[in-house]
This record gives structure tokens, C-alpha cells and sequence, in this order.
């Protein structure tokens, strides 16, 4: 299953979720119309009335009552969904989640910093932000937000220390499978939708909570007690009826997730060829006496985030948010004994509190040694060989957006160990982030390095140009294709800065670019993907305005002339070959001269592709990839190009042109 078919089952899901969401709400209708219909009766029985007159169906009562549900429930539902909207970072807060810094000097949280950066770089996706759950002892994670740029990833204390890095591993591929499944947004909608059918149960508690203090201040009386019982009677019915809601959302909530589960652990198996690495963690989760319990009051409201079920089901298998773990583990380990992982030691938690025994937060030390015992972990991986062209393969690559392979994760591995470590530590600071991606602007010739320094000096202060000198040595012997993969790594660095200064960033990158009177496809892929994942994490909502490929003709058009005229070969050649994958647009593309193909066209037709339906943009990309490959090789200007094209579609591609 490639990238497009997980987002379009994605939204297919989300439709059979929005019509049981309709029963419920209607089923929340018809039970309040039968209790109001009931408390009708009593009160009524309560004087004199003629029964055979009594009617049961009342339309009026009817029609006010399902407006009311409708209302209540939409605005309930609308309110989640709008607090959950502001990306995973709130989902992981809401949980009580621990942003992790880049600078961390934990061992722990840098090696599960590395292991995010692996597999960010591998499948193309932006660097999420990492979270920690220090509150919880239980082994367990999960993935969250909208989109891949606003993503974040959360583990709990007890995952970060009581797994092996290889078993890390395949908790962080697990959840990466989810981001590139389409499944995040999935569960934000499940979560506001349960919230929306809950919120009449609340509103019915809230009701009896404020009884009970009434009935201490209040006084008695025949009339005042029938007024009670009858506030009484429609507290309870209200919980009554929103519970019931509950349960079957509850069940919706269980049914979605559990289907998810499996696909992600053969992901997992898939991204990393060690089965030993999810399958070691789903062990441990069995083995612990906590499994993968979560303590926090909201963790119930996100359960089918979680790699592992995060509550005691009291209803067995119709609130179990995932599959039994044995039926798990057996799929990625057909070999497996049976015997779960088994504790060195027994937590005896009546008399030993969660740090004493072990759950408590790693050994911190200082910067240096950190670093020292870092790089000395990490294995040794010679330098890989990258020509000025390697061979491409057009179908291969969109195969592959959304759907690394394991040679995409080693070539990961080797890019960020060829990395020089000055700007592994730079990318980690939110001031010299932004002097990194200004270096890497940096022209090679003197005097127009120096105009661009003082750019740096005139928009953004001395302070920020002073911090390119020490970078330049490391920046000078970075390898070409290191230079996109490191502004993935510096994205969390640079999600953390304020408004005011994101668009003084803009602006100084923008002065970088146009400094030398040109712009080349790597500045062009540079601006494009960093400045639009920025925005993107901050407004994450992005509906679609096109689904007709007649609407974007000419949109198309532009993009592949301008690939077209990179060519080594003809340039009408290789934009024929990517033409003649628009079946609907058949006679109606032409190439473009260079002067209305130039980049600043690429970026307006962008903004427009980048509002279009997956099926367009699958398309697009297809087509985009047969120019390139009209020849069978990638240059590493049609890489960098070809790779802003995908970003700003919201498409994580990974590596180019070394896919086996």
C-alpha cells in the first residue's frame, strides 16, 4: 500500500466515521425525546389528566430536543477539535508531555532524539517535535497532529528506559508509520467526535454535583422537593443518555484503532528488517506487571493513539483499543515461544515508589561528555560514495514517498554520521540554527560572501552574523546531500521561535537568496521547504480547493518545463516523457519557454498544486519524475528540486536516486 492509498483509506475511514457518528447522534435523539416523552407522563401523572388523551409523539418537543442534542453536541465536538487543531505538541501536552530540547544533555534523550532523526531523514518527513511523559512508568507512545509538519512524537519514562535502542527503534518506526498512514488526523477527529457524544453525560454530572451542594444550603418544602426530584430526575436522565453515548463511541473509538495496529507493526518490521526491534518492545510491554498503563486523567481520551492499550477495558473486547499482544507479536515473530519479556526485578509498588525503582529520569552530564559518549556509540559507517548524477528510477520514486525502505535508513544512518558534529550541535540552538541555514546560503566566492554576511549583520544584528564564522569550516566540507536532511534535523530548533522573529528569518533569507541577482534550485528547494513547513506546523488545516486537472493545467505546465529544461538531454524529450502520464490532459501541455517556466512561477504554481486533492498531486508527481528520469539519472539540483516539489505538496519523499 504506497502513501496515496494510506491517506485516501484514511479519508474513507473518516467518512464511515463521520455516518456512525450521525447514528449516535441520533440514537442520542431518540433516547432524550423517549425520557422527556416519560418525564412528561410522570409530571402529569402527578395530577389529574386523562390517559387515552396522552400523546406520546410530540413534534415539537421532538424537533426542540434533536436541536438542542445537535447544538450541544457540535459545539462540544467543534471545541476538541479546535484545541486539538493546534498540532501534536498540544496532544502531547494535554497528556502531560515534556518537550524535549534539542540541547539535551540526557543520554537517554539524546539517543531517542537520534533515533527520531533517523527516521525522519529516511522517510523525508519534517523532524517532529519529541515529548517524554515523565509521569508515567508504563511502556508506551503514540504519534499526533495533522500534518507531517506540525507532527509530534511522545514516549512515556518507562519506554525511554526500559527499552534497548533497537527496541526504540521500532516503537519510533511504529509511530512513523501512523504519521505517513494518514492516521493522526484520524484520531483527532475520533477524539473530538467521542468528546462531542460524552459532553451530555458531563453536563448530567455537573447537574448532580451541583445537587448535592444544594441540598446542603438548601431548605425543605413539599413544592421545593418536587422541584428537586424533577432537577434530579433530568440530571440523571442527561447522564444516563450520554454515557450511553459514550459506550458507543467508545466502541467506534476501539474498532478504528484496532484495525491500525498491525499494519504499523509490519511497518515497523519493514522501515528497520528487524523484527527483534517491535517485537522486543512488545514483549517488555507484556512482561511488565504496568504494561503500557497510563496514569493521566486525559490519556483515556486519546487511547487509540497509543502503540499498546493505555486503560483497563470494562467491557473486554469492545473498548480494546488494539489487538491482543500475543496476536501482535506472533505477526511480526511467527517463531515466538510464547514467553513474554520477564523483569530482572519485581516493583513493589505499595512500598517502592516508580524512581527508587528504576523508572526514574537518567544520569545527566555535561555537554561535552555527552557528546564524547555519543559519537563514540554510534557505529562506524564509511562515507557514502554520491556522483554529480546517480541513477533514477521515475515509478520507483513515488513508490517510495511515504514507504522507506531499509536502504533509506541506512543511507540515513550514514548522512547523519557524516554530519560534522559542530552542526549537529548548532541545529539544536534556535540562534545558531538560523546561523546554520544562513551559511548554507553562503556563496563561495569572497566578496559576495561578505555582502551576504553583512545582510546578516543589517536584518538579524552582529550577534547572528558573528555566529557564521565558527560554522564555515564545517559547512565548507558538508556533503551536498546532507544539506536538505540537516534542515529537517533543525526544524524543531526553529518551530520554537516567535512570530516576529520566524518572519525576520524569512526576511534575511530572502535578502541570502536574491543577493547575487540569481537563483539557483538548491536556494529556491531551501526557502520553499523551510519557510512552508514553518507555516504549515503553525496553521496545520490546509483544505482542498482543487480537484480537477483542468483547473491546474497550467500550474503543471510550469513545473515540468522547468524540470524539463534542467535536462541534460532535450528538453522537449524529457517533458514529452512526463506529459504523456497526464492521460487527462492530453493536448493540452505544452513546454514553456525558460522565461515563463523561471522559479519565481514554480513558487506560485506550487501554492495553487499544494490545495489540490492526492490524486492530482500523485499525478503531478509521477509525471514530475519521468522528466527528471527521461535520461535514467538525478542530478543533485533535480534531487533538491524535485524534493522542495514533494515537501510543499505535504508528500515526504525520502532519498533519491538509491532506493534497492
Amino acid at each position: 500500500m504506497d502513501f496515496f492509498e494510506a491517506q485516501d483509506r484514511a479519508r474513507r475511514r473518516s467518512k464511515r466515521l463521520v455516518f456512525l457518528f450521525g447514528l449516535a447522534v441520533l440514537g442520542t435523539i431518540a433516547t432524550s425525546y423517549a425520557v422527556a416523552v416519560g418525564l412528561n407522563y410522570w409530571a402529569a401523572s402527578k395530577r389529574s389528566f386523562n390517559h387515552a388523551t396522552f400523546s406520546w409523539w410530540d413534534p415539537k418537543l421532538f424537533y426542540s430536543i434533536a436541536g438542542i442534542t445537535i447544538i450541544v453536541v457540535g459545539f462540544a465536538s467543534l471545541f476538541k477539535w479546535l484545541q486539538m487543531r493546534q498540532g501534536g505538541a498540544a496532544v502531547a501536552e494535554m497528556v502531560g508531555g515534556r518537550a524535549v530540547q534539542p540541547n539535551t544533555t540526557d543520554l537517554s534523550e539524546r539517543r531517542l532524539l537520534n533515533v527520531v532523526e533517523e527516521m525522519a531523514i529516511a522517510s523525508g518527513i519534517p523532524m517532529p517535535a519529541v515529548y517524554i511523559l515523565d509521569q508515567e512508568p508504563g511502556l508506551n507512545a503514540f504519534a499526533a497532529g495533522l500534518t507531517t509538519a506540525d507532527a509530534a512524537v511522545a514516549v512515556t519514562r518507562g519506554t525511554l528506559d526500559k527499552l534497548t535502542r533497537d527496541e526504540l527503534q521500532g516503537v519510533v518506526a511504529h509511530e512513523f508509520s501512523h504519521i505517513l498512514n494518514g492516521d493522526m488526523r484520524l484520531n483527532v477527529r475520533i477524539t473530538a467526535i467521542v468528546f462531542g457524544i460524552l459532553v451530555i453525560g458531563l453536563m448530567g454530572r455537573g447537574i448532580l454535583r451541583g445537587m448535592m451542594y444544594g441540598r446542603v444550603r438548601g431548605g425543605s418544602g413539599k413544592d421545593k422537593g418536587g422541584g428537586i426530584a424533577l432537577v434530579l430526575a433530568v440530571g440523571v436522565s442527561m447522564m444516563i443518555i450520554g454515557y450511553i453515548g459514550y459506550f458507543f463511541g467508545r466502541m467506534i473509538q476501539a474498532a478504528v484503532s484496532r484495525q491500525r495496529e498491525f499494519l504499523a507493526d509490519a511497518s515497523a518490521v519493514q522501515f528497520t528488517r528487524n523484527p527483534l526491534g517491535i517485537g522486543g518492545a512488545l514483549k517488555k510491554i507484556g512482561g511488565y506487571a504496568l504494561g503500557g498503563t497510563m496514569v493521566n486523567n486525559h490519556a483515556g481520551e486519546i487511547g487509540h493513539f497509543f502503540i499498546a492499550q493505555a486503560f483497563k477495558s470494562n467491557f473486554g473486547g469492545l473498548w480494546a483499543t488494539h489487538p491482543p499482544l500475543d496476536e501482535r507479536i506472533r505477526a511480526v515473530d511467527p517463531t515466538w515461544d510464547g514467553k513474554l519479556f520477564d523483569p530482572p526485578a519485581v516493583v513493589d509498588i505499595k512500598h517502592e515508589s516508580f524512581a527508587t525503582a528504576g523508572f526514574g529520569g537518567g544520569t545527566r552530564l555535561s555537554a561535552d561528555e555527552t557528546a564524547r559518549r555519543v559519537q563514540a556509540a554510534q557505529p562506524s559507517i564509511p562515507p557514502p560514495i554520491i556522483p554529480t548524477r546517480v541513477a533514477f528510477q521515475p515509478t520507483r520514486a513515488v513508490v517510495d514517498i511515504g514507504q522507506f525502505t531499509e536502504s533509506h535508513f541506512r543511507q540515513a544512518q550514514a548522512l547523519l554520521g557524516n554530519i560534522p558534529a559542530p552542526l549537529r550541535e548548532a541545529i539544536r540552538e534556535p540562534a545558531t540554527a538560523q546561523a546554520v541555514v544562513y551559511g548554507l546560503l553562503l556563496t563561495g566566492n569572497k566578496a559576495e560572501r561578505d555582502q551576504q554576511v553583512l545582510l546578516v549583520e543589517k536584518h538579524d544584528g552582529a550577534a547572528a552574523a558573528a555566529l557564521l564564522t565558527p560554522l564555515r569550516p564545517a559547512l565548507s566540507v558538508l556533503e551536498p546531500a546532507a544539506r536538505l536532511p540537516l534542515l529537517q534535523l533543525a526544524l524543531p530548533a526553529l518551530r520554537s521561535l516567535d512570530p516576529t522573529t520566524v518572519d525576520r528569518f524569512a526576511t534575511v533569507l530572502d535578502e541570502l537568496v536574491h543577493a547575487d541577482g540569481r537563483v539557483t534550485p538548491f536556494e529556491f528547494a531551501l526557502q520553499k521547504m523551510l519557510l512552508g513547513q514553518l507555516r504549515l506546523a503553525q496553521t496545520p488545516s490546509r483544505p482542498v480547493a482543487y480537484d480537477s486537472f483542468p483547473a491546474v493545467a497550467g500550474e503543471i505546465a510550469v513545473m515540468l518545463s522547468a524540470l524539463a529544461h534542467l535536462s541534460p538531454t532535450e528538453s522537449a524529450k524529457a517533458f514529452a516523457a512526463g506529459a504523456t502520464q497526464l492521460l487527462l490532459l492530453a493536448g493540452r501541455l505544452a513546454l514553456l519557454e525558460s522565461s515563463a517556466c523561471g522559479l519565481e512561477q514554480v513558487d506560485a504554481a506550487l501554492d495553487k498544486l499544494a490545495v489540490c486533492s492526492l490524486p492530482i498531486k500523485k499525478r503531478v508527481l509521477i509525471a514530475a519524475a519521468h522528466v527528471i528520469g527521461s535520461d535514467g539519472t538525478i542530478s543533485d539540483e533535480e534531487t533538491e528540486l524535485y524534493r522542495a516539489f514533494a515537501a510543499t505538496l505535504d508528500c515526504p519523499m525520502p532519498s533519491l536516486g538509491t532506493a534497492a
